[in-house]
């Protein structure tokens, strides 16, 4: 009898998430919101944007002094946003900022997500005692770790800076991938988890590859005209989507 009904749960899962995968598919702009439910009953955020065919401009952004989220959205008027790159104590992010072909911010994390001109999305990595090359990328940012590389979960603390301890924590999670057919993933999930459980949702919204943004507190998320996720604090920096007129 359990095993019937474990059988008819994993039915079930494996439904919605074929039923999703086809919503994602076919939409230029999805909004997936609370409560919605994957991996379980984890509670999540994403904006699934189609930047592939054009009519789109990612690129990071930095805030005014102590800038709320909201004071950024009024200010940038971006069709999405989510929060980017780790900070310091004076609030400059600790990752590459990369705005309009030209590093505005150097830092040292070590995984890197650049957007070309044409609406290519690459994730670069940074080799020992080198800076990330952006080259071909009009603009991007660097944080870490990676989450997912080729459609495989690619968790290497130790490579990407990362002592054992982080693989350990929970926390809410911020996330920023790619699907196979060029599709941009923002996404954050309000509960406490782990980077591996963030890969696995990563994974079920259809991303191939994905890398970690800074979360907690800072987790934020806007798209189509409304704040998914108001964050805690003041930002430093974020990852918006422009639509080009």
């Amino acid at each position: 009898m359990e095993d019937d009904l474990a059988l008819r749960r994993k039915r079930r899962f494996y439904l919605g998430l074929f039923i999703l995968t086809f919503i994602i598919a076919c939409c230029a702009v999805c909004i997936l919101s609370k409560p919605r439910s994957i991996l379980g009953k984890l509670d999540y955020n994403a904006v699934v944007i189609d930047i592939s065919k054009g009519g789109y401009r990612v690129a990071p952004e930095l805030a005014c002094s102590n800038e709320t989220f909201d004071e950024m959205i009024a200010r940038l008027r971006p069709h999405a946003a989510i929060n980017g790159a780790y900070y310091g104590h004076d609030r400059k992010p600790l990752g590459d900022i990369v705005c309009r072909g030209k590093v505005v911010c150097r830092g040292f994390q070590r995984q890197g997500i650049g957007f070309t001109s044409n609406g290519k999305i690459r994730f670069i990595e940074r080799k020992p005692n080198h800076h990330i090359d952006w080259t071909g990328c009009c603009s991007g940012l660097a944080c870490g770790p990676r989450l997912l590389r080729d459609g495989k979960i690619d968790i290497n603390l130790h490579r990407d800076g990362f002592g054992s301890a982080a693989g350990k924590v929970t926390a809410p999670r911020c996330s920023v991938g790619a699907t196979k057919d060029g599709k941009l993933i923002l996404c954050v999930v309000n509960d406490s988890i782990t980077l591996q459980t963030l890969s696995e949702a990563m994974l079920a919204l259809g991303a191939v590859d994905a890398v970690n943004l800074d979360g907690g507190s800072m987790c934020a998320l806007y798209g189509n005209g409304r704040c998914l996720v108001e964050p805690l604090q003041p930002m430093s920096n974020i990852l918006a989507v422009y639509k080009i007129k």
